[in-house]
Parts: structure tokens; C-alpha cells; sequence
């Protein structure tokens, strides 16, 4: 009988976190309008840029709260992230648009003092500003360094068919 428990209550947990996850992000995406811009990143040539629209149920400062923690910044910037790069697995979404990047800017910009790493923030927060995504992988892997990762390394960057399908 004890036996069985041991291996039940884990599987039990492990379904659990499977639907809640699945839940979690099929809320995010449908909470989305998913638009195809062309744009001519800082220099270079014009290329297609995914851009969402979000429909929003609270305001951008409730939702980045310029108190807002590093840890938060994080994990904000890893959700981000995972839009744009190729990971064996992925635990978070939360869709990318130009609002929640300019106000994650703002953010990191008033706590400078308080963070350990605003340098590292800004660079990708910048680069995503200006729809460069051309070191998606590299910026995910930092962050995600940062928070101690050990399973989903990012190993590249979505192809725009590749990212219109996530």
C-alpha cells in the first residue's frame, strides 16, 4: 500500500503541473492578437517581425509595477524570451509586445541601484525595443543563467515561420 502512494502522489503531482501549465499558456495565447510587421532593424534589411497586440485586463504599471522586484524583472524577460527561441523545454510564456518591453525599460531604468544586473536587462530590453532578436538565444541563456537553469538552454533562434507556429 505504501508503495503505491509512492507513486501515485508523485504522478498525481506531475499531471497536475502538466495541465496547469498547458492551462497557463492557452490562456496567455488567446489573450493575443498576433499582427506581421516588416521592419528595418537599426542596419540591415527589412525583415518580417511578429508583433502582438494584447488584449489587457489590468494596466501595464499594475502588471510592472515600478517596485517591481529583479527577480520579477527575470522572470518577465525569460517568459518573454521563449517566443523567440528554440528550447527543449519551455515552463513559462508570456507573449512579447513593445508595451510590456518599453515598460520593463522604465522599470529597470528607476531601480538601477537596486538590481544586480540592470546592464544585462537593458541590453536585451533595448535590442528587443528596436526589433532585434537576432541574439534571442543568447539573451534567454543569460537570464536564464542568472536564475540558476539547468534544464532548457536555448539552442536558437525561431525561423518567422518557426515563431508564428509557436
Amino acid at each position: 500500500m505504501k508503495n503505491k502512494k509512492i507513486v501515485i502522489i508523485p504522478l498525481a503531482l506531475i499531471l497536475l503541473a502538466i495541465v496547469s501549465y498547458q492551462v497557463f499558456n492557452l490562456w496567455n495565447k488567446e489573450s493575443v492578437i498576433i499582427k506581421v510587421n516588416n521592419v528595418a532593424p537599426e542596419e540591415g534589411d527589412e525583415v518580417s517581425v511578429i508583433e502582438i497586440e494584447e488584449v489587457r485586463k489590468t494596466s501595464i504599471e499594475e502588471e510592472f509595477p515600478s517596485t517591481m522586484s529583479e527577480y520579477a524583472v527575470r522572470n518577465a524577460i525569460h517568459g518573454m524570451s521563449h517566443q523567440k527561441v528554440i528550447a527543449k523545454d519551455k515552463w513559462t510564456f508570456l507573449p512579447m509586445t513593445q508595451v510590456r518591453v518599453e515598460r520593463l525599460i522604465e522599470v529597470v531604468e528607476e531601480n538601477k541601484s537596486n538590481y544586480e544586473n540592470p546592464g544585462t536587462y537593458l541590453s536585451i530590453l533595448n535590442r528587443w525595443s528596436n526589433n532585434d532578436f537576432s541574439q534571442a538565444d543568447a539573451d534567454h541563456n543569460a537570464i536564464w543563467s542568472l536564475q540558476g537553469g539547468n534544464v532548457g538552454r536555448a539552442t536558437g533562434v525561431y525561423t518567422f515561420e518557426e515563431e508564428k507556429e509557436f
